[in-house]
């Protein structure tokens, strides 16, 4: 589920009864709606109070207009889960979680992109995206500039469509080395790149044989598709 109890709960000074509804109404919200609020107490061994002042503290106007409202809010998680798995065939909300806990730790963490041949330009796009909402990012493909001392370790971003390109993968490894966390966005299952990376997200690939992009292929235009997607929902 994309609602985080626990964040809810020390939000809005809830208390361990009234996160135990919270996650009841969650988990059960058909179920929640049809049982009604003294259905809900019961199930979590609590006083209808409990429920009413969970719906109050939250900023709803009763307990229908709360359950109506996470309803939509669960709706709209799985809608967007939707669009991202439209271009990234291993997508799933811990994989998106993980992402925003690598890069949302501290704002000025230096991060470096790299991508050769045509995926140059995509990683280009991705470090300007980032620079432009507020992060310490840029385009590097020395480990020279990774490996300074910084007040926070960096993160290494990394485009290639096989997951084997020799300067990209020889990157990872030293980055791997230093512990240097590496996110690799790939066009291929199970790639070497993907085996040394913390987080891998591989980007559906209509051509998996045209090494030299002679064909029509989506690679490119679903990794900027699939970045933008992550960064609205993840990093925003």
């Amino acid at each position: 589920m994309e609602i985080d109890i626990y964040k809810l709960g020390e939000r809005y000074n809830l208390t361990e009864s009234e996160e135990l509804a919270l996650s009841y109404i969650v988990n059960n919200i058909d179920k929640a709606l049809e049982i009604g609020v003294r259905g809900v107490a019961k199930e979590c061994f609590a006083s209808t109070s409990v429920v009413m002042n969970l719906s109050k503290k939250l900023g709803y106007k009763g307990f229908i207009d709360m359950v109506y409202r996470l309803e939509l809010t669960l709706k709209s998680s799985l809608e967007k889960k939707s669009v991202t798995e439209n271009y990234c065939l291993d997508f799933s909300l811990q994989k998106g979680m993980k992402f925003k806990n690598i890069l949302k730790r501290k704002k000025n963490k230096p991060i470096f992109v790299h991508g050769v041949g045509f995926s140059n330009p995509i990683a280009k796009y991705i470090s300007d995206k980032l620079m432009v909402i507020g992060y310490f990012s840029m385009m590097s493909e020395y480990m020279e500039n990774v490996e300074r001392d910084y007040e926070e370790k960096p993160v290494l971003i990394v485009v290639s469509k096989s997951g084997e390109t020799a300067a990209i993968l020889n990157l990872c490894q030293k980055a791997k080395l230093k512990e240097v966390p590496v996110i690799v966005l790939t066009g291929v299952k199970n790639s070497s790149m993907e085996e040394l990376a913390e987080l891998s997200f591989v980007i559906k690939n209509s051509n998996l044989l045209d090494d030299r992009n002679l064909e029509k292929n989506d690679f490119f235009g679903n990794t900027i598709l699939f970045f933008e997607e992550l960064v609205e929902e993840y990093l925003k």
